[in-house]
């Protein structure tokens, strides 16, 4: 899924529901953490690293966007 249709689809969920939406951030980027610490290879940390800092991203401008 792209990064634009994610969050687009997200943003309109989250006009109707944003703490739904926020939970489904929180859980994602829990889960991204969970699997990038237990992960002994390095490019697949820098990888997991990355989602984080996406999905992070995402949540923090449909916030700053619905919320205030």
């Amino acid at each position: 899924m792209k990064w634009t249709h994610r969050y687009e689809h997200r943003l309109a969920a989250a006009r109707e529901d944003a703490i739904e939406v926020m939970k489904t951030y929180k859980h994602e980027i829990d889960l991204e953490r969970t699997q990038m610490n237990a992960s002994h290879n390095g490019f697949v940390r820098q990888c997991r690293k990355q989602n984080i800092d996406q999905l992070t991203a995402e949540k923090n401008a449909i916030k700053a966007e619905v919320v205030g």
